[in-house]
């Protein structure tokens, strides 16, 4: 199936809820710490070594944040490329040439997002009550590497709703509304406090469409090769300013105490409700 509307929302809309979440919020913390090896049958060309934190921040446009993580081993730092060091910011981890030392010290330093933001694929009552998702602290840290591909909270979850064409202007321009809600699961209540206060402060914002090629991540996790001087969401952004949606309306809210008993993690949940507008000519 080819792209469409549909999709390229959800692909914009993702990169703009990180970008304004970490930047508006500094929702955001850089650690050093040690990396543990570990196989992966996915990458078996790959010598693999973990960080305790999933979902590194990349983006250039977040200040102050360490986007070129700076890895060590026990000769000294090692350079991006050297050894075949890959970085995988969505797993949390360096890649090396398969011949690498597996006995090797590495450590490194990285800054790791508050939550981190996934696409959902589940019922909002499903991601709530099935229980499933691993907690990797932002509060705390494990002597060991965080498990790869799991979803892990505290995070975001992405999911479009319904979509309505209204007629705007002659000749089949449209106002195509559609709602797009983001499941909050947070550590404590500060946290969740915190990200439903940035969000609903998002009404009138509007943002580019940005199409999946725009995406900046590889298929190994790492920042394409066609972001040469490294990814920075505000200039992807400036680029698609002629093509631009608009957050119209925001409704954050909690879950309530009643129902908080059935989520069978430790875990704060909030809900935020966006409504989307954006002028098009969907029949062309």
């Amino acid at each position: 199936m080819k792209t469409v509307y549909q999709h390229e929302l959800l692909n914009s809309f993702y990169l703009w809820f990180d970008n304004f979440l970490v930047r508006k919020g500094e929702a955001y913390k850089t650690y050093s710490t040690d990396f543990y090896y570990y196989a992966d049958e996915r990458v078996q060309n790959k010598t693999v070594f973990g960080s305790p934190y999933k979902q590194w921040v990349y983006d250039k446009n977040i200040s102050s944040a360490q986007v070129n993580p700076v890895i060590s081993g026990d000769s000294g730092a090692i350079s991006e490329g050297t050894s075949g060091l890959k970085f995988d910011f969505d797993n949390g981890r360096v890649l090396f040439d398969s011949d690498f030392a597996t006995g090797t010290n590495i450590s490194g330093t990285y800054t790791v997002k508050d939550f981190n933001i996934y696409i959902a694929n589940e019922t909002e009552e499903t991601m709530i009550t099935a229980g499933k998702y691993k907690t990797n602290s932002r509060y705390g840290r494990t002597l060991t590497y965080v498990p790869p591909y799991d979803q892990a909270t505290p995070a975001a979850f992405l999911s479009l709703g319904a979509t309505t064409n209204e007629p705007f202007a002659f000749g089949g321009y449209d106002n195509t509304i559609t709602d797009v809600t983001a499941v909050v699961f947070a550590e404590n209540i500060y946290q969740l406090d915190g990200a439903l206060s940035i969000m609903a402060d998002s009404s009138e914002e509007v943002f580019g469409n940005i199409p999946f090629t725009g995406s900046p991540l590889d298929e190994y996790g790492d920042v394409k090769s066609a972001y040469s001087t490294g990814y920075d969401y505000g200039n992807v952004a400036s680029e698609a300013s002629g093509d631009q949606y608009i957050i119209n309306k925001v409704n954050v809210s909690k879950i309530s105490d009643s129902s908080n008993k059935v989520i069978p993690v430790d875990l704060f949940v909030g809900f935020v409700d966006f409504e989307i507008y954006k002028y098009r000519f969907p029949r062309s």
